[in-house]
């Protein structure tokens, strides 16, 4: 599993392209043990990237209600708490993408949720919390002047010269007066040459997708690559941010706003 928050090890979300013709690009999650080859899509999960308690975990959060997880498999699926109690079962509908479930946890805390298919028997685990009345951008906090992506197993972080602590922002159009947005993305290991960037805007419709190519930083200060970029956000709100370099990919969630 990956990683934890308080005593739930919660499953490591993934971001890097899967193999799946329709679902490669959605977040996903692999259930264990591995063999069984399950793996949950997370169609929802990036809206609720809005959500600092989804957002500032490497390991799967789940609302209460309002979440859904693609299956590659067909089977059953069950649910219950780490620490005890009932088990409930959560149905599935069968759908040309896969088996869907939009699972109702009964109460929050650290749920597993076990997936019983022809292939065997395999599992995830959720902390599962309230859903939000309201959802504001509940962006990655900067610390020390760096967004570290997550999952942190990515290796990834940007250096945002101009904060040094509170959640990222950014100016739009890639300037804010004099002061370009300039963010190196340091990696610090198997990077690639080069690392795309798509942003997704979450409060509204809204993309965009930049390439940045390897600076060929030598590594002899123990900081590994990096990729300068100019980031060129094009509207205001609420944005995510996916990072990818080679097997690597993560994401950070970042308030854009307009030059002063």
């Amino acid at each position: 599993m990956g990683s934890s928050a308080g005593t739930c090890p919660t499953t490591t979300v993934r971001y890097q392209p899967a193999k799946h013709p329709i679902l490669g690009e959605l977040p996903w999650v692999l259930a264990r043990p591995q063999g069984p080859g399950v793996i949950g899509f997370l169609p929802t999960y990036p809206k609720s990237l809005r959500d600092g308690r989804v957002n500032q975990s490497d390991g799967l959060v789940l609302w209460r209600t309002g979440s859904r997880i693609i299956w590659t498999a067909s089977g059953t699926l069950f649910a219950r708490r780490v620490d005890g109690g009932r088990t409930v079962r959560i149905p599935l509908t069968l759908t040309a993408d896969g088996a869907v479930s939009e699972p109702r946890f009964p109460t929050t805390g650290c749920w597993r949720l076990t997936f019983r298919s022809d292939a065997g028997v395999a599992a995830i685990i959720a902390r599962v919390v309230t859903r939000p009345t309201r959802l504001g951008c509940a962006a990655t906090m900067i610390e020390s002047g760096s967004a570290y992506a997550r999952p942190r197993s990515s290796g990834i972080r940007g250096l945002w010269p101009w904060q040094s602590s509170g959640p990222a922002s950014l100016t739009t159009h890639g300037h804010d007066g004099d002061r370009n947005m300039k963010v190196p993305w340091w990696v610090r290991r198997s990077w690639g040459g080069s690392m795309s960037l798509l942003g997704t805007r979450l409060d509204a419709p809204g993309s965009f997708r930049q390439e940045f190519s390897n600076a060929s930083y030598d590594g002899s200060q123990g900081e590994g690559g990096v990729f300068p970029s100019t980031v060129d956000v094009p509207a205001p709100g609420c944005w995510l941010l996916r990072l990818r370099t080679a097997q690597l990919a993560g994401v950070v969630v970042t308030r854009a706003v307009d030059a002063r």
